[in-house]
């Protein structure tokens, strides 16, 4: 059923790695306070754009002191929640063959010490 809505491609592991890595989280304020006063943990989508054009997408809005922008920059969030699960899995996979080799030379160490 899937596959007649949509045309799917597996995600290059070090290529989400790689752009996760580039991505710099940030904390702000926003200076118009009906937008909250509240610090906030997230993302400078300008940045983003510069790591994952295809995650921010341009609108309309205002600035705090009510000029309206045609090119205000939009964040999909399900973008970064997708890379942050394709570079979870890639760490995922690099620490059980680090593990595998850790447990054999734990083993090797205890054959030559006689343990």
């Amino acid at each position: 059923m899937i596959a007649e809505l949509k045309k799917i491609e597996d995600i290059d592991d070090n290529e989400g790695f790689n752009k996760i890595l580039l991505i710099q989280p940030k904390t702000y304020k926003y200076i118009d306070e009906t937008k909250g006063t509240e610090k906030v943990i997230g993302f400078i989508a300008q940045q983003i754009k510069e790591v994952i054009p295809e995650a921010v997408d341009l609108a309309k809005g205002s600035l705090p002191n009510g000029d309206e922008i045609e090119d205000f920059n939009y964040l999909h969030k399900s973008y970064m929640f997708t890379l942050n699960v394709c570079a979870t899995q890639k760490l995922h996979r690099i620490i059980t063959r680090l593990q595998a080799v850790i447990d054999s030379l734990i083993s090797r160490i205890e054959v030559l010490e006689g343990v």
